[in-house]
């Protein structure tokens, strides 16, 4: 994450609480348990209330970052911020009628930030009587959320995909020969037992709010992770080393770092940009560019596999729409050491020419780069700016985002060798297809297909195998420097520098 508020952010405050002047009043919290009192004030003529008063009664914290301030209750994560009125509660938005103010050194959040967070929290409805100032939480009434249960088999690998009506919050566990999906809220069953003849699963049985999934040996593990719009839970099952019981992470909640494993770059996920109906910018004579960078992932991967020996994974491997969250979530799933996403350039002046890489920002290092986040954004445009505010506010990203630019780089450098054109640079851009990678992740436009010249070149086999080479340079120059800096490998073993290469670096990443 690039994109921290400034330093300024308690100034920015304070000043908002001068220019409203206004003097906390006494509100009363209205719990299942008793009433507490807590401080409201009128802003704009909405009611604001004390967070620290509301978050404290309800047996939560709250504590100030240079972001803003994380809430939490039943460990469920909530933030907001001074320069949005959208908060988050776990990696939902929230929409409130006004900015968070602080005052007397206290923030004050709009009730509706508790109407949204505590329904995800804690399962409780929230309300507010303007007329007697009470703030009441009372148990939700729970829907049952209605589901679908698939499974088919690909290769070696049995995947469940379990397709929800709505959201919702659960856990998975390992229990014996068989994992367990638990929900918080009431689901409706698709059917309550049935058997397969699966090579890794031999039943499935829904009970209450459980789902119970019958493993065919000791000798079955399991990957998983959650995809939105529909919300999906996908567990990929395939025969590996016994497992010992225990939790699993569905999804790696904010902040989280993962499990320990095997240090250095040993998973590599490359993101051919768009697919399908989605086909990116068109050159002069034609040429789309989801059939462009296909082709140069496609030699990318057999490359890198071929050179390194890392495991390398494809978004997407043949002309369909994969989600910006999908392609990201793939490479989590993987949990890869490295993500790459391979576009191709546009831009009005025609004879603009050379590679551009970028890494995660919210700001954008200049105007073309915001537009060229814009551009590629566009194809999928879910939400606002807000979004992205609060979604890069996740500190997850921020472990990730020195090594992404060591990443970017060595990427740029090693294509403008290359090329030999003149370096366009490493910047930074909100792109969404680089939202949610918990691993050094950078956006490559290799060529710019709006220029007749370069498309003429990006569609020769020659071009492309002289950029595939490059990238492949990039990812072993950033593979040895990181690897040295972690102490996997000693100095004498790293290759010598190569011309025009960065400069030595000395932080390793962190929680891999």
């Amino acid at each position: 994450m690039k994109r921290l508020l400034l330093p300024g952010v308690v100034a920015v405050l304070a000043v908002a609480s001068i220019v409203l002047a206004q003097v906390p009043g006494p509100a009363t919290l209205r719990t299942p348990s008793g009433d507490r009192p807590i401080a409201i004030v009128q802003v704009a003529g909405h009611p604001f209330v004390s967070a620290i008063d509301v978050v404290l009664a309800l047996g939560g914290t709250i504590t100030p970052e240079s972001t803003g301030f994380r809430v939490t209750i039943n460990e469920q994560v909530g933030a907001f911020g001074p320069d949005s009125r959208f908060a988050v509660a776990g990696e939902d938005l929230i929409e409130m009628p006004g900015t968070p103010v602080l005052i007397e050194g206290r923030p004050y959040v709009p009730w509706q930030f508790f109407q949204g967070y505590l329904t995800k929290a804690a399962g409780l409805q929230t309300s507010f009587d303007a007329v007697a100032n009470i703030l009441s939480v009372r148990p939700q009434q729970q829907v049952a959320v209605p589901m679908q249960f698939n499974l088919t088999q690909i290769e070696d690998i049995s995947k469940i995909v379990i397709t929800l009506g709505a959201p919702a919050e659960y856990t998975l566990v390992k229990d014996g020969n068989a994992y367990v999906i638990s929900f918080r809220a009431p689901i409706q069953a698709p059917f309550t037992e049935q058997t397969y003849d699966d090579p890794n699963v031999t039943r499935v049985t829904f009970a209450g709010r459980d789902v119970r999934i019958e493993l065919a040996s000791a000798e079955v593990a399991g990957d998983s992770y959650r995809l939105e719009n529909p919300f999906r839970i996908v567990l990929d099952l395939r025969k590996g080393a016994p497992g010992s019981a225990g939790p699993v992470p569905a999804l790696p909640q904010p902040g989280m770092r993962r499990p320990a494993e095997p240090l250095g770059i040993r998973t590599i996920v490359i993101d051919p940009g768009h697919g399908g109906k989605e086909v990116g910018a068109v050159g002069p004579s034609g040429l789309m560019e989801k059939d462009v960078t296909l082709s140069v992932a496609r030699k990318l991967a057999a490359l890198l596999e071929s050179r390194i020996g890392a495991r390398v994974v494809l978004t997407r491997d043949d002309d369909s729409v994969v989600s910006h969250d999908q392609r990201t979530a793939l490479a989590n799933q993987y949990k890869a050491d490295l993500f790459l996403s391979v576009h191709m350039n546009a831009a009005v002046v025609k004879d603009a020419k050379g590679s551009e890489t970028y890494f995660l920002s919210l700001e954008a290092s200049d105007e073309l780069a915001r537009k060229a986040a814009e551009t590629e954004n566009a194809a999928e445009s879910r939400g606002s700016d807000d979004d992205l505010k609060l979604i890069l506010w996740d500190l997850a990203h921020q472990e990730y985002l020195q090594e992404s630019s060591r990443f970017a780089q060595a990427v740029q450098e090693e294509l403008n060798r290359a090329s030999g054109v003149q370096n366009r640079g490493v910047k930074q851009a909100p792109f969404k297809v680089l939202l949610g990678a918990t691993m050094p992740a950078a956006l490559v436009e290799v060529g710019f297909i709006s220029n007749p010249e370069e498309e003429t070149k990006l569609q020769s086999d020659g071009f492309q195998n002289m950029m595939v080479e490059a990238l492949v340079r990039a990812v072993e120059r950033y593979k040895n420097e990181y690897e040295t800096r972690i102490g996997l490998i000693q100095p004498a073993q790293q290759p010598p520098p190569l011309a025009g290469g960065v400069a030595p670096q000395q932080k390793a990443r962190s929680g891999t």
